[in-house]
Order: structure tokens, then C-alpha cells, then sequence
């Protein structure tokens, strides 16, 4: 069975009068339900950017049919080049990673075990200064729960190309070798003010791990368009109740829902002003730039 939420349902079901100032209608989405899906999609840190691809993206598939990846690849390619992002397949180097597995918990604590600290790399300003200890609790919580699709990133900051070098002195933490780091370079950066033009926070690596055992009866389209709006936006990994985003509506309680499903037009709105609006500013005020200018995107 189709699950689709009907947006002409939805419009009809929401009342003109004195409330139309506080819960104006947007192609069947209220004001509210647009702050709602921007504040569950968009979280960035306290005193951080919102992190976004700000370079070509490489994508790596594991474990997938030949001809599923390769479809997947496309489609990948199609998402991303919508809102101006290249991606580039077989690179030397990926960035991101989608695995598919039939043993996802097997699969997450070999990554664990093998690399604790989830893709998290030297970064010279102090505003990773956190990178050198484990993920938090609940990042490692979450993802040893058992949704059908996981995922963690590398956040770092990009300079534009304008960077020096920088040694790194004093001692290395055990997860790079320990000792005292004496040939270690690193990005230098060339102006401090956290909202300065050129600072520009990104995700720089990315894996996102595909449950297939988990998946009796959902198409490999609603999959792929999942999968887009997770690698597009990086949210957090928990269960969304925004029905009116894909992330909330493909899965519910962990479980992925029968279906065919589809990046939403609150969904495409909120992820085009996410790579239009100034990448430079503060998250939080951003993040509010974001849900106003999706509501007005999406106002007829």
C-alpha cells in the first residue's frame, strides 16, 4: 500500500480566519509545520556554522547489485547537481561512503572498533577542539540503535584555498600514534573572526550504512531519495516526527514503511535555501533564515 500524506487533504483541512497571520498555508504546509521540519532537519551547534558540501563530492558504493549502484550512482548525481553540488564517481579518494549490509550491527561495531572516534580528523581551529575525544554519548548511542539506515560525518572548516601551514607541536593523542607531533602540518588560519567571509564549516566526509535485510517491501527509488536527503543535509540520526519531510514519513519507529516515497516540496525547499543562503553565518541565525525563506518559497 501507498503512503502518501495528500497535501490538497491537508490544505483543505486547515481553516481560513483569525489565525491565517499565524499559520499561513504554503502548498498545504503551515508556518508551523515549516519551522518544525527546518528546526528537526537544521542543528548546528551552539557558536557553529551549519555544515554543508562546499566542495565536489565523491561518492563510494559497497555491497549493492551492480545494477542497483549504478542506478543509484545516477540518481545521486541528479539530487546533488540540483542544488549545485558536482559529484564525481571513482575517485582515488571518496567522501562519501554508502554501505549495504545484511548484518548493519555487525558492520557498525567493526566501524566502531575500528575506528572510534567515527571519521572525526585534526582540525586547526578550536572549534573542533572536541575531535580529539570520543563522540559523545549519544551520537554513540544512536547509531548502535537499530535503524535501517545509519550514518555519522567528518565536520571540519574550509578556508577557500587560502591556507598556510600551521605545525602542530606538543603531544599527539593515542589515536594518532601518541608522541610528540614534530613534522605535522595542518590548515593555518588566515583570519580569526568566526564570521568572517572566508571560514566556511563543511562536511568533509560522510558514511551512511543501508540495512537490506530491513527492507521487505520498499522500492530502491524511496530508498535512493532517503538516502539524497540524509546525505545532502546530514541531520541527526534519531526518529523524526516531521511527516511532511521524508525523513519522518519513509521511517517511522525505526522501521522503513512500505511505499513509494519521495523528497517532499518541503523537503527540496528547505534543502535549495540550505545551499543558496550565506554559508558564513552563525547556525542558529541562519537556521532561522532557512524557515523563513522556505515559507516564502513555498507560498503561492
Amino acid at each position: 500500500m501507498r503512503v502518501w500524506l495528500s497535501a490538497a487533504a491537508l490544505f483543505c483541512a486547515i481553516s481560513f480566519g483569525a489565525q491565517a497571520q499565524e499559520r499561513l498555508v504554503v502548498k498545504g504546509y503551515t508556518s508551523d509545520q515549516t519551522n518544525h521540519a527546518v528546526e528537526e532537519i537544521v542543528q548546528p551547534r551552539a557558536d557553529r556554522q551549519i555544515a554543508r558540501w562546499n566542495q565536489m563530492v565523491c561518492p563510494q558504493f559497497v555491497g549493492f547489485p551492480e545494477d542497483v549502484e549504478k542506478q543509484f550512482e545516477a540518481h545521486l548525481e541528479d539530487r546533488f547537481a540540483r542544488y549545485g553540488i558536482p559529484v564525481k564517481a571513482h575517485c582515488p579518494i571518496p567522501q562519501l561512503f554508502i554501505l549495504a549490509t545484511t548484518h548493519e550491527d555487525d558492520l557498525i561495531n567493526h566501524i566502531l572498533e575500528r575506528d572510534p572516534y567515527l571519521m572525526q580528523g585534526i582540525d586547526v581551529s578550536a572549534a573542533f577542539a572536541d575531535n580529539f575525544r570520543l563522540p559523545p554519548s549519544d551520537v554513540r548511542h544512536a547509531i548502535r540503535q537499530d535503524y535501517p539506515v545509519r550514518w555519522f560525518s567528518d565536520v571540519g572548516i574550509e578556508y577557500n584555498g587560502q591556507t598556510g601551514t600551521h605545525l602542530l607541536n606538543g603531544n599527539l593523542p593515542p589515536r594518532f600514534g601518541g608522541g610528540r607531533a614534530t613534522a605535522l602540518y595542518i590548515g593555518e588560519i588566515p583570519m580569526t573572526s568566526f564570521l568572517g567571509s572566508i571560514r566556511r564549516e563543511e562536511i568533509k566526509y560522510m558514511a551512511i550504512t543501508v540495512d537490506l535485510s530491513k527492507m521487505e517491501g520498499v522500492s530502491w527509488l524511496s530508498l535512493f531519495e532517503y538516502v539524497s536527503m540524509i546525505a545532502l543535509t546530514n541531520p541527526q540520526l534519531k526518529d523524526y516526527d516531521t511527516s511532511e519531510t521524508i525523513l519522518g514519513s519513509f521511517v517511522t519507529h525505526r522501521k522503513p514503511q512500505s511505499g513509494e516515497f519521495a523528497m517532499t516540496d518541503l523537503d527540496d525547499a528547505v534543502v535549495r535555501e540550505f545551499y543558496t543562503d550565506d554559508r558564513a553565518e552563525d547556525g542558529r541565525s541562519e537556521t532561522r533564515k532557512i524557515a523563513s525563506d522556505v515559507t516564502a518559497s513555498l507560498h503561492p
